[in-house]
């Protein structure tokens, strides 16, 4: 593991194989650690580099009252590819890496050349259809509410809980996560609660539709086949937004597709970085 240095923190880092540069993102609840699969079958043919984002383990979760920021991150993602020396650089980012890397190609144009999005929550475009609008009601009601409830009354696993069932779709699905990964999630639980806690307007911005389309970098879109109906009305949207996609299904996964079938995930990542 390594750290770099950014304008007013560091981040750890690390970094495995050689050949060209791929950047993933984790998202919540997430850290460096999150790609293990990816990591050993990319870097037989490429420089693969994770990074745990700010906040996240093993960085500090709390400083001195900062907030969780959508641009803050994307500047740090910026940063961080220019510091490595690997602008404009291939990002694979999962669920809020998703946001962040999108954000960053958007207000960052030049450091980001190729994006794999893995269900980025970009809540603001549900807005966009009745759909989508009851979707988000639904999700703010069961999952978004009772989560920051259950972290602003001190109970960080019932926090951790409501949101891993709300974004998996399912009632109890943390509760059956093999002890070590629960105990992996809780590492991660300080960083949640500054999420949830934070302002709709630095968490969770809306980007405009304009700058969105002038995002001119091609976008691989994938959804999980299991994911809560929310995330697909999202890459809906995005699809319809940026100049340049390909959209592909991960069968038998949720949210966590990387994860849950890797294989067919990194098959079709590989293919979309393979020059025609």
């Amino acid at each position: 593991m390594n750290t770099i240095p950014l304008r007013d923190t560091r981040l750890a880092y690390f970094e495995q194989g050689r050949g060209e540069p791929l950047v993933f993102v984790h998202g919540t609840l997430g850290s460096m650690r999150d790609f293990p699969a990816q990591v050993e079958f990319f870097s037989q043919s490429h420089r693969v580099i994770a990074y745990s984002r700010r906040f996240h383990p093993p960085n500090p979760a709390d400083r001195s009252g900062d907030s969780y920021s959508l641009s803050v991150h994307a500047a740090d993602l910026a940063e961080m590819v220019e510091a490595l020396g690997i602008a404009p650089a291939t990002v694979i980012a999962s669920s809020y890496g998703g946001y962040v890397a999108l954000c960053c190609a958007v207000r960052h144009p030049g450091f980001i050349q190729r994006l794999v999005l893995g269900e980025p929550p970009m809540l603001p475009l549900l807005r966009k259809t009745h759909e989508g609008e009851t979707a988000l009601e639904e999700f703010e009601a069961n999952t978004l509410a009772p989560a920051r409830a259950a972290f602003a009354g001190g109970d960080d696993m019932l926090g951790v809980r409501k949101f891993f069932d709300g974004v998996s779709g399912r009632r109890g699905t943390f509760d059956l996560l093999p002890g070590p990964l629960r105990e992996r999630l809780m590492e991660s639980a300080a960083t949640l609660r500054l999420e949830l806690l934070a302002g709709a307007d630095e968490y969770m911005p809306a980007i405009p539709d304009d700058q969105i389309h002038a995002a001119l970098v091609p976008v691989l879109l994938l959804n999980g086949q299991k994911s809560p109906r929310m995330f697909s009305l999202i890459t809906d949207e995005l699809e319809r937004l940026l100049p340049d996609t390909y959209r592909v299904l991960i069968p038998g996964a949720g949210h966590a597709m990387h994860a849950a079938n890797p294989g067919f995930y990194n098959g079709v990542v590989r293919e979309f970085l393979t020059p025609v």
